[in-house]
């Protein structure tokens, strides 16, 4: 009990100071946002060219071959996009998460910087990026006759509920790879095992019960099946409370002890630097 009350006290001084620093928080976001296109001949364009891209690929790889197929009464390619980009930003958020403290190491010097923003600058980065692959799957969905319902917006909810779960892990993962860089290696594999067992090329429904229990158990799959429910098959996020409940179980699991390990390790950061 104390230790959560002190954990408590940490986040709401954490989060006053991200009030105060806000305008650093931006800067950084802004930097590390343009840093991913600035070498590149098209710069900043590609952050729309690239997801561009994907769904033009996803859609003559998988829309004629596969169109409407019962029961999804809908191209696939679409019920593979919604679910894809929630996992992807999912998958690049961790990995550069992982990387922050190390890429940002010479913040370190500074008394009065708060290290723990810098998952967050990361996180608020590829949320730049999602929000133009947001921007495309709307109109991919308007083309196909899929128009705007009061549904879209529990994407708010999925997007919270996934920004909690990805700073949690961010302050984890973040620390640890100072001490002990393979665990970006042993991330990589966690996520493509994540991949592979969470319905993005495939759906939950015909499997046995006793599957279904177990693969529901990957975190993953509630924030990729929440963007589809809302986008596609219009079902409120709290028709599923036993499902959220676990979901929410684990953010606060993972922030308690990325949290721990942060504060364990942050006075050792500047040593391995």
């Amino acid at each position: 009990m104390h230790l959560l009350k002190q954990i408590f006290r940490e986040t709401l001084d954490f989060f006053y100071q991200i009030f105060l620093n806000r305008n650093l928080l931006f800067t950084l976001t802004m930097r590390d946002f343009q840093k991913k296109y600035i070498k590149n001949f098209f710069g900043l364009i590609w952050a729309i060219l690239d997801p561009l891209a994907f769904v033009v690929i996803m859609y003559f790889v998988f829309g004629p071959r596969y169109g409407n197929k019962d029961p999804l009464a809908i191209p696939f390619y679409i019920y593979l996009v919604t679910g894809y980009i929630a996992f992807e930003l999912f998958v690049s958020t961790v990995n550069s998460a992982t990387i922050t403290i190390n890429e940002h190491s010479f913040l370190l010097k500074k008394v009065n910087f708060r290290v723990a923003i810098l998952p967050i600058v990361t996180l608020l980065s590829n949320l730049m990026i999602h929000m133009i692959v947001m921007g495309i799957c709307f109109i991919v969905l308007l083309v196909n006759h899929i128009y705007p319902s009061f549904y879209w917006f529990q994407l708010f909810y999925y997007l919270f509920a996934l920004s909690v779960f990805l700073i949690s892990v961010g302050w984890l993962t973040s620390s640890i790879f100072l001490f002990f860089p393979d665990i970006r290696n042993i991330i990589a594999i966690i996520t493509r095992i994540m991949f592979f067992v969470t319905p993005i090329f495939w759906k939950m429904e015909g499997l046995p019960a006793r599957n279904q229990f177990i693969l529901k158990l990957n975190p993953a799959y509630y924030f990729v099946n929440g963007y589809r429910e809302s986008l596609l098959f219009h079902k409120a996020f709290w028709e599923s409370p036993v499902l959220a409940g676990y979901y929410w179980g684990v953010c606060l699991l993972f922030l308690v002890v990325g949290v721990v390990v942060f504060k364990k390790l942050r006075p050792h950061f500047a040593d391995v630097v």
